[in-house]
């Protein structure tokens, strides 16, 4: 083990145990290829961790932006079963990654909406400035996201802002950490 700098997940996860007296995780399933509804090849990485909440099981796709990309996460209690957790978010990312939100606007006008609605993540600019969003996985700064948004002018709309992760913990491992609604 490195005591210097990050530690890989497995490292993280043998110190946690060594230290809780909890099993170690299993070994992280191999990464998958989704292919989305645009027809883009997306592979992801499952990243598995013991939080002081539970067992989070993550996919990330790793692109040359540690930002870009897709990302979804499921936290389940500390002894679910790492293979269901990690079924569940699988099925989360295909039925995510399958619908689109954007579509190319006319040759060099950006992306439009293919609907009425769009969701995304929020990403913070690590230089200070403000926030930009990701959407069908690619980024998108709030200039662009309105030219997106330009052929609703007029209309009203609704942000609705949700947990990163989906929290498929017990109930009674919810109220022991004081926590109903928000992600752990």
């Amino acid at each position: 083990m490195n005591d210097e700098g990050p530690l890989c997940d497995p490292c993280l996860d043998e110190r946690i145990a060594a230290a809780t007296g909890m099993p170690r995780l299993p070994a992280a399933p191999a990464p998958v290829e989704v292919v989305g509804g645009d027809g883009r090849r997306h592979v992801l990485r499952y990243r598995l961790w013991r939080a002081p909440t539970g067992i989070s099981v993550r996919l990330v796709e790793e692109r040359g932006d540690a930002d870009d990309g897709f990302v979804f996460e499921v936290l389940g209690d500390h002894d679910a079963d790492v293979g269901e957790l990690a079924a569940r978010v699988r099925a989360e990312a295909e039925a995510e990654i399958a619908r689109c939100f954007l579509e190319p606007a006319p040759p060099g006008a950006g992306w439009r909406l293919t609907g009425e609605d769009v969701a995304g993540r929020l990403i913070a600019d690590p230089e200070g400035g403000p926030v930009s969003v990701v959407i069908d996985g690619r980024t998108l700064s709030w200039d662009e996201l309105g030219e997106t948004l330009a052929s609703f002018e007029g209309w009203r709309f609704r942000l609705a802002i949700d947990a990163s992760l989906t929290d498929v913990r017990s109930d009674a491992a919810k109220a022991e950490w004081g926590v109903q609604d928000a992600p752990g």
